[in-house]
This record gives structure tokens, C-alpha cells and sequence, in this order.
């Protein structure tokens, strides 16, 4: 089969992206950048990921980022802000898993516009810590994260553009040497991971 050989890469999304908890590296797309530019001249990789980003704020920049950087593949990494529960244990998801659904429907669609696409699944975490996290009255449940992940997949499969799948391939592992000490986001060796198995899977489907 004939393809187009990506040259430009970018990663937009929330903070795992541009490397929370990666004290030594910066995180997995700056661990995937030192791989991949080295290969060729023309090649480069974008790190675009925001704090608290979630998926109205990404399809935003997408649009804006992206159209201008014109990159070759875009992979999309929603992360988790949109479960959180801001004010205890019972209150709302910040965002509804029906917007969330149309969300993903409109954030898929901005970007395969640009460039073919594939999206993340977020990583598994630990809930000890992370109801609440950090102390604060923000709380992230994996119940939550689980059901929002299948809706990913779902949009992703009736668009037709590959689903990453980070929570599925590390279900099975131990996750706990794997995140940072805010329970939330990966660590070094976390994001080495991350790394590895996005290498695999863009160079077993892109290159």
C-alpha cells in the first residue's frame, strides 16, 4: 500500500503531552522528538499539550495550532480533565458524557481535516490519590475515566481514524512505578513507556 511518509508530526492535548511528571526527559513526544528528528532533516515534531486542556478548548486549537503548523499526522490526546468532579465526590463530571461524545464527534472531524489523525486513550491512574488530588476539591474517578475512554473509542471507530489505546495496553501492568507522586500523570519511566509503544505503533502504521 501506498502512503504518504509523515515528515511533520504534532501531539496536541493536555498535559501529558507536554510532559507532566517527566522530570529528566519532558515527557514521551520529547522522548519520541530525539527518535524521529535525527532520521531526516525535514522531519519534525510538534509538542502542543496544555494543563487542565479539555476537549472544547482542544478542537479550538486544533483549528487555530494545527492549520498553521501543517503538520503531516496529528495525534490527539484528550486526556482526563473533562471527568473531573470539582467540589466533592458527588458533584457533575465538569463536562457531560453526551457533550463529551459530540465533542469528540466535532474534535476528530476539525482535525482529520487538517491531517490524518489518530487519538489516545488516557492512562490508567491511581485513584488513592487522586480523590481528590492534591488536596485540592477536584476528583478523578476511574469508573469516569473508563466510560469516557469507550466513548473515544466509539467516536474513533465510526470515523475511522485509530485509537492509541494507552488505557488497554496498560491495564495488565502495575501501574503504580509507572506515575508521577501526583497519581495522576506518568513519570519518567511512565513516559518511556509511552514512548515506546507510540514509536511502535506510529512507525507500525505511519512510516
Amino acid at each position: 500500500m501506498n502512503r504518504r511518509v509523515p515528515k511533520k508530526i504534532a501531539f496536541i492535548g493536555s498535559s501529558s503531552i507536554y510532559g507532566r511528571g517527566d522530570t529528566e526527559l519532558g515527557g514521551f513526544v520529547q522522548r519520541i522528538r530525539f527518535r524521529f528528528e535525527p532520521l531526516n532533516p525535514k522531519n519534525l515534531v510538534y509538542a502542543l499539550g496544555i494543563f487542565g486542556e479539555n476537549v472544547v478548548s482542544l478542537t479550538q486549537r486544533v483549528s487555530l495550532e494545527l492549520s498553521v503548523r501543517r503538520p503531516h499526522l496529528i495525534g490527539l490526546y484528550p486526556g482526563f480533565n473533562d471527568i473531573c468532579r470539582i467540589g466533592g465526590a458527588e458533584a457533575q463530571n465538569t463536562v457531560t458524557l453526551d457533550f463529551f461524545r459530540q465533542a469528540m464527534l466535532e474534535l476528530l472531524q476539525a482535525s482529520n481535516s487538517i491531517a490524518p489523525s489518530f487519538v489516545m486513550t488516557g492512562i490508567p491512574f491511581d485513584e488513592q490519590r487522586t480523590t481528590p488530588y492534591r488536596n485540592s476539591d477536584s476528583y478523578f474517578f476511574r469508573k469516569d475515566a473508563q466510560l469516557y475512554s469507550q466513548v473515544v473509542r466509539e467516536v474513533a471507530f465510526n470515523e475511522e481514524v485509530p485509537v492509541l489505546d494507552f488505557e488497554s495496553l496498560w491495564c495488565a501492568l502495575e501501574i503504580i512505578p509507572l506515575l508521577s507522586e501526583d497519581g495522576l500523570h506518568a513519570n519518567p519511566a511512565g513516559h518511556q513507556l509511552l514512548c515506546e509503544q507510540t514509536w511502535d505503533f506510529i512507525s507500525r502504521n505511519y512510516l
